[in-house]
C-alpha cells in the first residue's frame, strides 16, 4: 500500500477525472484510514481530494480549493470569475478584519470550479464551505442562497462568500461589468483607462491609487459625472467596490457606455498603493 506524500491522489472535482498530486497532512490521514480498512478486509474506496490549502503569513491567511483560474482554463473550461473584499464580520464588531474571494465557475454551467480566499479576516470558515459546495457539484446559485449561521460576532447578514457569489451572478447577467485589479493595472498604466474614486475625501486623502485619477465622491456622481471624458474606459472603485459598482451603474444611467468597476475596490488591490507619504 502507499499513501500520503508519495503517492497522486485521485480528484475529487466533479469536473476532473485526471489524478492530483496533494501533500496534505490531512490528505494523507485519509489515505491512512483506507489503508487500514483494506488490511481489515474492507474494501473502502477513496474519493479523492480537491488540494484544499490553507496556510498563515504573518497576519494573513491564505486559502485555497479546486481549480485556479489558470488551471480551469488550461484544462478547456469557459470560466467566469469574480474578485470580491468585505469585512468577515459586521464593521461595529471590534473583531472585524477584511477577506478578499476570488471565485471561479464555468460561464455555460455556472458549476462552481474553485476559489481562493486571503486576508487578515476569518478565511478557514468560508474556504470550508466553497470545498463542500464543489464536491457537492453546486452551482453558484446554490451557493449564493446557502443558510450559513449568522450571528454578528460571526459574520454579516450576508455572509462575504454568499456575497462574492451575487456579485458573480450579477456579472453572468450582464448587469455588472467588473474588471479584475490586473487587468485594470495594465489598461491604468497604458492610459487606456481613467480611474474614478468614488470614496469620500476624507477616505481620497488616506489613500489612494498610483495612477491619474478623478475623484467624485459618490453621492455627487449624478451631478458631476457628465464631465467625464468619453474617449477612455472608466474604472469606478471605492473601499471594496461596492459604491463602486453603484457608480458604474449610475455612469451607464448617464450614457457612458465602457465603465466598469475595480473588483476588490482599495482592499482587495493587490498592488502598491499611494499613502501620501
Amino acid at each position: 500500500y502507499a499513501g500520503g506524500d508519495c503517492v497522486i491522489s485521485p480528484s475529487a472535482h466533479p469536473a476532473m477525472e485526471e489524478p492530483c498530486y496533494a501533500p496534505q497532512g490531512s490528505t494523507a490521514n485519509k489515505q491512512g484510514r483506507v489503508i487500514a480498512d483494506h488490511i481489515a478486509g474492507l474494501t473502502t474506496p477513496f474519493p479523492g481530494v480537491l488540494r484544499t490549502t490553507i496556510c498563515r503569513a504573518f497576519d494573513f491567511t491564505l486559502a485555497r480549493t479546486g481549480f485556479g483560474e489558470e488551471e480551469a482554463r488550461e484544462r478547456g473550461f469557459q470560466v467566469e470569475t469574480v474578485i470580491c473584499a468585505s469585512p468577515d464580520r459586521p464593521h461595529f464588531m471590534g473583531t472585524a478584519a477584511p477577506i478578499t474571494i476570488k471565485l471561479v465557475v464555468e460561464r455555460a454551467t455556472r458549476r462552481l470550479l474553485g476559489g481562493q480566499i486571503v486576508g487578515p479576516g476569518d478565511a478557514a470558515r468560508r474556504i470550508d464551505v466553497l470545498a463542500t459546495a464543489i464536491t457537492l457539484d453546486a452551482t453558484l446559485d446554490q451557493l449564493a442562497h446557502l443558510d450559513l449561521a449568522y450571528a454578528p460576532p460571526y459574520s454579516p447578514p450576508v455572509d462575504p462568500l454568499l456575497t462574492a457569489a451575487h456579485v458573480l451572478q450579477n456579472k453572468l447577467d450582464g448587469v455588472a461589468r467588473g474588471v479584475s485589479p490586473v487587468e485594470a493595472l495594465r489598461k491604468l498604466q497604458s492610459g487606456e483607462a481613467l480611474a474614478v474614486d468614488v470614496r469620500s475625501p476624507e477616505e481620497y486623502e488616506e489613500v489612494r491609487l498610483p495612477f491619474e485619477v478623478v475623484h467624485i465622491p459618490l453621492g455627487a456622481l449624478r451631478e458631476k459625472g457628465s464631465s467625464l471624458p468619453t474617449d477612455r474606459e472608466l474604472f469606478a472603485f471605492c473601499k471594496v467596490s461596492l459604491r463602486g459598482y453603484e457608480a458604474q451603474r449610475i455612469l451607464e444611467g448617464l450614457g457612458y457606455e465602457k465603465v466598469s468597476f475595480i473588483e476588490g475596490g482599495i482592499v482587495g488591490w493587490p498592488y502598491l498603493l499611494d499613502t501620501g507619504t
